[in-house]
């Protein structure tokens, strides 16, 4: 288990490792075309709020925040509180994979999010990224639906071990 993690927000300088990251195939299996990932990373809209992952002091991931206000055309986040967050993560290279890394990010960053005024937490990762799934559960998600081939897993700031 890692002894620190910590986040870093994202600039130009960290474009070519991202972009490395984006290439593996652990992680294109679950995310977009490299160039589209990087694009919307990096779009400047405020959308996303994106960060790398430090364990120990080396960053071995990629981690976002975004707003499920913003996007109302989404059947599946209207009526949400302003005050929920949405996430996504990858692991950077596949041999950080497995170690438990992914659950101690995400609980974390819940962490850090409702120090800052979350009061719950959404991810929807792939049914059939069972890592992903069980490291979400393993950082106190539940599920609370599907939608379009995702499972819906929320974290409440009360229910939170980590809040």
């Amino acid at each position: 288990m890692p002894n620190s993690i910590t986040f870093l927000p994202v600039t130009q300088d960290h474009r070519e490792l991202l972009r490395g990251w984006l290439d593996t195939p652990h992680v294109r299996e679950w995310w977009g075309e490299t160039e589209k990932e990087l694009a919307l990373i990096y779009d400047g809209m405020g959308e996303h709020e994106p960060y790398l992952a430090g364990v120990d002091g080396l960053p071995i991931a990629y981690i976002q925040a975004w707003w499920p206000i913003q996007h109302p055309h989404l059947e599946w986040l209207r009526g949400m509180a302003a005050s929920t967050r949405g996430i996504d993560l990858f692991i950077g290279e596949a041999s950080h994979l497995s170690r438990g890394y992914g659950s101690a990010i995400v609980a974390a960053f819940a962490t850090k999010l409702f120090a800052e005024g979350a009061t719950r937490f959404i991810i929807d990762p792939d049914r059939r990224n069972a890592r992903a799934i069980a490291a979400y559960t393993k950082a106190g998600f539940a599920r609370f639906g599907t939608h379009d081939g995702d499972v819906l897993m929320e974290l409440h700031a009360q229910q939170s071990e980590v809040a």
